[in-house]
């Protein structure tokens, strides 16, 4: 929200909204001795064993008064960071900060941005009172929930809202004694106030070698054990009747990441559909955060102390080299379970050197399923003109009780066979469940090849009923209380208004299948998928290039402005548009139809080519499967995610730069928002948001 400056006075920082971009930095954050003995920087400096903190950090590089004195660089889980020390910081003798004069210069400043905060969590308060079953703050040991609860603290009664800390299984040590501290310290302070913690009925790490490891494109962790078990214990609290409406108040900041930079302040349904998410200090910078701690003589997690700048699960996908090399060499009791589990993932997937794979941080991409042993468990399907079978090995749980959340089941149970009828909307499809040796299950349905909403629902629930581990991740989206899962799975029928969110809120309708989408040579199995994926060279198919072509079709080879390079490409989008027929050269019929439409309805034109892509596209279909709704990416995120050893880094590279040039290019990107650029720095972005505003034909034509 300040801007920030070195303030030599008090050896610390100073916020400002008036200082000058020469006087400006990054804001930085605190160090104590903890992160100093821990790098060794004990060979180069003396310094007390102080409670203030002694230096600043901003990334990697350290400053004393203001002035550059040493850097750390590389390092990793195995391999401490090397040391550079500057001319600067030569023999220093290091004294503490001057924490008090510190928050006295920043006195005004810190008013400003706590009373901000507390009239946003009254406002909203106000405003939701009537609206929603509980209050909540959501506690995790750092240091934004910190200042979060205290804020919140500040403004509402106790017995209005509810204090959760939801222990992932995954927390490191200090994280629990400073959630202890603190929940000692406010209900002393509020005796009103309730401070639970919450937390699966499983350790995470079961779920790592059921599900996998938790990847950067696969976040499985976070719904299992952040999101699920906080609804869940609301949900009981409730009278575990419904799922009730509830307000989290939250630590998030924008200047986390990127992804977090688009986030809403009150933003709802993004967690869960029956959760609103208010950030209270949403715009703080780090080092507000920790002058508001200071000020406040809040907790601080000795994590902290010892250098991280983020604290959470003990292994993490988005974790940083830096941290991990903290984190291992500090705690490796609580690590080293979990190393074991990449390592022996590592193993089946045929990685010689596994503790080059562990330190280069490869886990992080895995996108699929290789390297979980399902113990034979899948499902196989077999479209047959308008019926569909499905071949369930060794299914987890029973196909009935599914069913249920996909309609109205009636069934009859003869021997090794049932007969049965499910009424979805106004249609009924006659299924037959089929018991073979072995622990086999074929399962028949009639009738539903053209009915794709319908089909759609029941391969989501074969893939639950085969997959289902009782992770609970589906169970908190029921909005009725029909769906438990824990411990086994069980839908209530009266309450069940098939609704849909049980199957809908993940690809597949369940997070094991999901996270299994490239095992068993399933659509995902790229290595057959990705041919043509750079074969638009860079070029993306334009808005002024199309307008041009379907202007003058029967002309457009022998008059167009585009070099050599730009018709080569502009033919293949145009053949994979359905607009060109790639052989003849000659202008499709749908090309003639599109044509007619364009000056009336250019949303509608763009709408049907996307659709065509989609499907003969490889790069437009890579970025449509894999990419999650509402996530942001730089292009060279983008680019990492292909993950694919049958191309080349060039092809690679050629394929996301022609994506990204069509999404800046053309209403595909700022009309249909299913790529919006933005440029941050000398880097690109890509948020896929998407548009509720599609027009019913391009919808009709998907089908």
């Amino acid at each position: 929200m300040y801007k920030v400056k070195w303030d030599k006075t008090s050896k610390g920082i100073l916020l400002d909204d008036k200082i000058s971009n020469k006087e400006t930095i990054v804001p930085p954050r605190p160090v104590f001795f903890e992160e100093l003995n821990l790098l060794g920087f004990a060979k180069f400096w003396k310094y007390p064993k102080s409670k203030e903190p002694l230096l600043w950090a901003i990334g990697r590089r350290y400053y004393y008064n203001g002035k550059l004195v040493a850097e750390a660089r590389g390092g990793n889980v195995f391999e401490a960071p090397k040391l550079i020390i500057s001319d600067d910081g030569k023999n220093l003798s290091l004294s503490p900060i001057n924490v008090k004069l510190m928050v006295e210069n920043n006195r005004k400043s810190l008013f400003t941005l706590e009373n901000e905060a507390m009239d946003f969590v009254w406002h909203t308060y106000k405003t939701y009172k009537n609206k929603v079953d509980y209050f909540t703050v959501a506690f995790s040991g750092g240091k934004d929930s910190q200042v979060t609860l205290d804020i919140v603290s500040r403004v509402l009664p106790p017995d209005e809202y509810v204090t959760i800390f939801t222990d992932t299984t995954m927390e490191l040590p200090p994280t629990y004694d400073v959630v202890k501290k603190t929940k000692e310290k406010y209900t002393t302070l509020y005796p009103e106030l309730k401070f639970y913690t919450t937390r699966h009925n499983e350790e995470a790490i079961k779920l790592w070698k059921k599900l996998g490891p938790p990847s950067r494109f696969n976040r499985w962790c976070c719904s299992v054990y952040k999101t699920a078990p906080f609804a869940r214990f609301v949900k009981k609290m409730d009278g575990d009747k419904r799922q009730p409406k509830i307000l989290v108040f939250e630590g998030i900041r924008t200047d986390e990441s990127t992804r977090r930079s688009n986030y809403k302040r009150i933003a709802q349904k993004i967690k869960h559909t029956s959760q609103i998410n208010a950030g209270v200090i949403q715009n703080w910078n780090v080092a507000e955060v920790f002058l508001y701690i200071f000020s406040r003589s809040l907790n601080i997690n000795t994590l902290y102390r010892l250098g991280l700048t983020r604290v959470g699960c003990s292994i993490c996908p988005f974790s940083s080299s830096w941290s991990e090399f903290i984190i291992t060499h500090k705690f490796p009791k609580t690590t080293n379970s979990y190393l074991k589990i990449l390592q022996d993932h590592a193993v089946l997937l045929g990685v010689k050197d596994t503790k080059e794979y562990i330190k280069d941080g490869q886990w992080k991409k895995r996108a699929g399923g290789e390297g979980i042993d399902t113990s034979g468990t899948r499902v196989d399907f077999i479209e047959k003109k308008n019926n569909l079978q499905a071949v369930l090995v060794k299914p987890h749980e029973d196909i009935l009780e599914w069913l249920k959340v996909a309609g109205d089941v009636l069934y009859k149970d003869e021997k090794n066979k049932i007969n049965g009828e499910i009424q979805i909307g106004k249609e009924v499809f006659a299924f037959e469940v089929e018991e073979k040796k072995d622990n086999v299950q074929v399962f028949n349905i009639e009738g539903i090849g053209k009915d794709v909403i319908s089909r759609g629902k029941i391969k989501k629930v074969l893939y639950k009923s085969t997959y289902c581990v009782h992770c609970g991740a589906c169970e908190v989206e029921c909005p009725t209380g029909a769906l438990t899962v824990i411990p086994k799975v069980a839908v209530d029928s009266k309450l069940c208004i098939h609704c849909s969110n049980c199957l809908n809120f993940v690809e597949r309708g369940c997070l094991v299948a999901k996270s299994l989408m490239m095992k068993g040579g399933g659509r995902y199995k790229m290595n057959n998928r990705l041919s043509g994926f750079g074969k638009y060279l860079t070029f993306g198919i334009r808005r002024n290039w199309l307008v041009e072509y379907l202007s003058n079709m029967d002309n457009w080879f022998s008059n167009n402005h585009l070099g050599p390079k730009q018709v080569d490409s502009m033919i293949a989008w145009l053949s994979d548009s359905g607009l060109l027929e790639r052989k003849t050269k000659k202008h499709t019929h749908q090309a003639e139809m599109l044509a007619s439409i364009l000056n009336g309805n250019e949303k509608l034109v763009w709408g049907i080519i996307w659709i065509n892509l989609f499907y003969n596209s490889s790069v437009v279909k890579w970025y449509t499967t894999e990419i999650p709704w509402g996530e942001e990416l730089s292009v060279k995120e983008l680019k990492e995610r292909v993950n694919n050893n049958s191309i080349s880094n060039r092809t690679i590279s050629n394929g996301i730069n022609s994506l990204v040039n069509m999404f800046s290019s053309s209403p595909i990107g700022s009309t249909l928002r299913l790529g919006t650029v933005t440029k941050k720095g000398n880097e690109r972005f890509i948020y896929k948001a998407g548009s509720e505003n599609i027009h019913p034909v391009a919808v009709a034509y998907s089908l």
